[in-house]
């Protein structure tokens, strides 16, 4: 994801202006909110 958010970012900053360029910032920030709470989210405890 943070592969993603940083391809988004970069197209984004390539584009510089307009709709495209607003997306592209978008879903950089939606792809590092997930990295990022991938990265902090505990998985719930295994039931046996």
């Amino acid at each position: 994801m943070l592969l993603a958010a940083a391809v988004a970012f970069w197209k984004g900053w390539q584009i510089h202006h307009g709709h495209m360029a607003i997306m592209a910032y978008l879903l950089g920030a939606l792809a590092l909110a997930v990295a990022v709470w991938h990265f902090t989210h505990k998985p719930p405890p295994r039931r046996t």
